[in-house]
């Protein structure tokens, strides 16, 4: 059985990626055998500390340390970004995200908006676009967070689809904490920041001209008030609109360009995400095959069935990381079942290493790494 393990302690080599595939397929024609099928796992965010087969002795993981007991295990396999959007579009083309525009200097680096016009340019090369060429039924299950669409709300010209795959069923986007009510938001704490200035300037010019107007010292119109009091009762429903709309807006599921649950529910999310990979799995076990399954474990916001939800000694991030190794595992098995072990690459990585400082709304440490910087 071939399977290769490849995990890193921040984030993973794109290009070396690009070259085992190639390489298999060299190797496949020079000895005159079907094309090997690629499945490839990702996690996001997981730490190099959480699994098993890095030493990890209270988190189950009997699954992925199956993949590093069997295969190879890589301790120096680096990334391009130690953020989502650039690392995924480096593993999808082996090349700098800077070079494909990927890459940003702000402090979000990422999409955040389904809406936003940015995202992987079609004239990008991607492997699953190359394999596609090669007549690998190709897929892509889980997390995407490399753009939709461009100049409308239907061209998906950065949708999954545009890049090689066949089917897509998943996140266009990412798992946002705004996605799963009472998990917190990732906007609030932001736009409190780049609100206190303006609302404390708005506040004591407010009061000085009421000051003012009151000691007799200058006259105000009085449509200076209520010009004042109009921008702030403005800029309040604005803010009210994007909280309240934005999980309705952005956090849907998609089977290929088709909307199927809006707005997202975390409900045996992960079940369903591996059900699709496994009958995908199934359909294709007479063709050789490129299966991409990206988890939204253990990014916040955590979430967990009822079959995993409570079991680990590490609260609700390790229940996921326990329920994301069952979910390898039934890949795994499926593989089995149709005799296609013997003839499938298997690698599992993460996108980038922990978000060692996530912080829950309610205080509890949801991010991983169990290395110098516990978590």
């Amino acid at each position: 059985v071939f399977h290769l393990f490849l995990h890193t302690r921040k984030k993973m080599g794109p290009l070396l990626l690009l070259v085992i595939c190639q390489c298999a397929l060299n190797s496949v024609k020079t000895h005159s055998i079907s094309n090997p099928n690629i499945v490839l796992l990702m996690a996001d965010d997981l730490g190099i500390g959480d699994l098993g087969c890095y030493g990890n002795r209270t988190l189950r993981t009997p699954n992925i340390d199956r993949l590093a007991e069997e295969g190879v295990t890589l301790t120096q396999h680096i990334a391009a970004s130690p953020l989502c959007t650039p690392s995924r579009a480096a593993f999808l083309t082996g090349r700098y995200p800077i070079r494909s525009g990927m890459a940003a200097f702000s402090r979000v680096g990422v999409f955040l908006f389904s809406a936003s016009s940015g995202g992987l340019p079609s004239e990008e090369i991607t492997f699953s676009r190359l394999l596609k060429q090669k007549g690998y039924a190709t897929a892509l299950i889980g997390k995407w967070h490399l753009g939709m669409n461009c100049e409308s709300s239907n061209d998906f010209c950065h949708h999954p689809l545009s890049h090689g795959f066949d089917y897509f069923y998943g996140l266009t986007v990412t798992n946002f904490r705004d996605c799963k009510p009472g998990q917190g938001s990732v906007f609030l704490k932001g736009i409190q920041k780049a609100l206190v200035i303006p609302i404390q300037i708005a506040g004591i010019t407010l009061i000085s001209l009421a000051i003012v107007q009151y000691i007799g010292l200058l006259k105000v119109p009085s449509q200076a008030f209520s010009y004042f009091l109009l921008i702030i009762t403005i800029s309040l429903v604005v803010l009210i609109f994007f909280f309240y709309h934005f999980r309705h807006l952005n956090c849907f599921l998609m089977r290929d360009h088709q909307i199927i649950q809006q707005p997202l529910s975390y409900e045996n999310l992960t079940q369903r995400l591996t059900k699709e990979a496994v009958q995908f799995i199934g359909r294709n076990t007479d063709a050789p095959f490129l299966l991409v399954l990206s988890y939204l474990h253990v990014h916040t916001a955590l979430y967990a069935s009822e079959n995993f939800r409570g079991k680990s000694r590490h609260g609700l991030y390790g229940d996921t990381v326990e329920e994301m190794d069952w979910s390898v595992g039934q890949v795994l098995n499926v593989l089995e079942k149709h005799n296609l072990s013997d003839k499938t690459l298997v690698y599992f990585t993460s996108d980038q290493g922990a978000h060692v400082e996530e912080i829950s709304s309610a205080g509890e440490v949801h991010g991983g790494y169990n290395g110098i910087y516990k978590g």
